[in-house]
């Protein structure tokens, strides 16, 4: 159970789409997501901003899926989901036949992913971030991928997501997904 009546809320609010909801709960785990991805790239190679990406992805799967009655505190359910998407990049980033660091699009600028924004300026120019991310994902995606996005940050396979949405193949959904990198890309 959430034992915080305010993150409660926030975490509802979040789900019914209040964007300023959204922003706060990214806006407090932002400085560990940057922490942990600074971490992974610093022993794996691999780029920071990259796994910064796929920890926020976990952050926002941590509040699609977090069960207000399973005994835990989102704080812990949702840091615990954001090492867990960071590690499952890494895994993929070194499997065989993954495709090379080099040939995949960053999602967003070096700039924006510095370690540690513990100054309330910085605080504010996440939540800032946050809220115009989402109306970039809004505005510039695609019907179709906005709903890939959403399973995928649901945690669905690419077999479930291909099932759900009546696509192609799995290729179809990579292919969703790497249209929404580079949109993603010209973020700013």
């Amino acid at each position: 159970m959430v034992y915080d009546k305010q993150e409660a809320d926030r975490l509802r609010a979040a789900r019914a789409g209040d964007d300023a909801a959204m922003a706060s709960l990214i806006s407090d785990q932002l400085p560990f997501i940057r922490q942990k991805a600074a971490s992974a790239a610093s022993v794996s190679g691999l780029d920071a901003e990259d796994l910064a990406q796929e920890g926020l992805i976990g952050l926002l799967n941590a509040v699609r899926s977090f069960d207000f009655y399973g005994g835990a505190a989102f704080r812990t359910y949702a840091r615990t989901c954001i090492v867990n998407s960071i590690r499952s990049a890494l895994r993929r980033a070194t499997r065989p036949g993954a495709v090379p660091a080099y040939a995949v699009v960053p999602i967003d600028s070096a700039q924006s992913m510095t370690v540690g924004a513990s100054d309330p300026q910085d605080i504010v120019v996440g939540k800032e971030q946050a809220k115009r991310l989402l109306a970039f994902v809004d505005k510039h995606l695609s019907e179709r991928e906005q709903a890939v996005l959403r399973l995928y940050l649901a945690g669905c396979s690419y077999a479930a997501i291909v099932e759900r949405l009546s696509l192609k193949d799995c290729k179809a959904v990579d292919n969703t997904l790497q249209r929404i990198r580079k949109k993603l890309k010209s973020f700013s």
